[in-house]
Parts: C-alpha cells; structure tokens; sequence
C-alpha cells in the first residue's frame, strides 16, 4: 500500500469515525431534548394543575381586598358627610340670632353654676357673651360671676370655672358630647 493509499484509509476512517460520534451525538442530543421536553411538559403541567386549583381562591381573595378598600372609601366619605353635618351644626349655633344664642348661654349658664362666683371663659371672637350680658345675668340672678380676660380657643359659648373645676359649655363640648348619642341616628338619615 502506498503513503496515499494509507493516508485515504485513515482519512476514510477518521470520517467513519467522526459520523458514528456525531450520529451516537445526535442520538444523546436527541434523547436529552427529550427527556429536558418531557420535563417542562411535567413543570408546565404542575403550574397549570396548581393555577387551576389556586385560581379561585386568588380570585376570591382579590375580591375580598377589593371589597374590603370599597367599604374603606366608602366609610371615609360617610364619616366625612358626617363631619360636615355636626360642622354645619356648629356654624348654626354660632350664627344663631343674639336674643337665641343669649338664652342659650343664659340657660347653660344656669344649670352650670354652683357658687355663683365662678369665672367665664369665653371665645376669642366671641360676638354677645360680652361683659354687658354678665352684669344683666349677674343683676337677675343674683350672683357674682366674672367675666375673665383671657379669651379661649373656642367657636361659642362659655367655659366657667370654679376654682380648679371648669365647666365646658362651649359649642364645640356639646356638640361633641351630643355627636357620641346622635352620629348614629345622624348617619341613617345621610344614608338612608
């Protein structure tokens, strides 16, 4: 055999060779493709069983949240629509007509006393609970009370005090005191 003669055999079998690896290759590359399909079949297949399964109960829970915010907004503007009724209110009280509003106080005035030497309090823009109005209460009833100089953050009426005891009978405290009886009542008829 001649040098070309065995460099044609070796070349022949390299080839042979190199096609049996590249077959026996593509049979592994094909059997691993297989098995790696076979597996993402089996993933996909859990997630969609497990989607399938847990779907309902996401969709329930997405509604329970989604209701949940509803009732929250929902609360927020009531008690809102709430607030600006018990505002209203006291805007109505401060602005009630003087003769009206006097008797009022006139009235608070009295079943707040206990000595009769008490001192008043009241608002910083305060209209008709003045000094005039005290010394006509004061000649009518007999008593002693004084009007103090110190006026209070309040949007009406009258805070007495009797030595360390004050008596808060501002527009503010009894709509605040009221509102805890009433905002019930108040709320059914906003939304009934």
């Amino acid at each position: 055999m001649s040098l070309a003669d065995i460099k044609n055999k070796i070349k022949a079998d390299s080839q042979a060779q190199i096609k049996a690896i590249e077959s026996e290759n593509d049979a592994k590359v094909l059997e691993i493709s297989r098995k790696v399909n076979a597996e993402i079949k089996t993933v996909q297949d859990s997630y969609a069983a497990r989607l399938a399964k847990e779907e309902p109960e996401v969709l329930r829970r997405r509604e329970i949240v989604a209701g949940l915010d509803a009732k929250r907004v929902d609360l927020g503007v009531r008690q809102r629509l709430v607030n600006e009724a018990f505002q209203a209110s006291l805007k109505q009280m401060v602005e009630l007509a003087p003769d009206k509003y006097v008797k009022f106080a006139d009235r608070l005035l009295n079943e707040a006393i206990a000595t009769g030497h008490e001192v008043v309090f009241t608002g910083k823009n305060e209209k008709h609970l003045d000094q005039r109005w005290l010394d006509g209460y004061n000649a009518s009833h007999k008593t002693e009370l004084t009007l103090s100089p110190d006026k209070l953050d309040i949007s009406g009426g009258f805070i007495l005090r009797n030595d360390r005891i004050d008596t808060n009978c501002s527009w503010d405290m009894l709509l605040a005191d009221a509102r805890a009886d009433i905002e019930t009542e108040v709320a059914k008829k906003l939304f009934a």
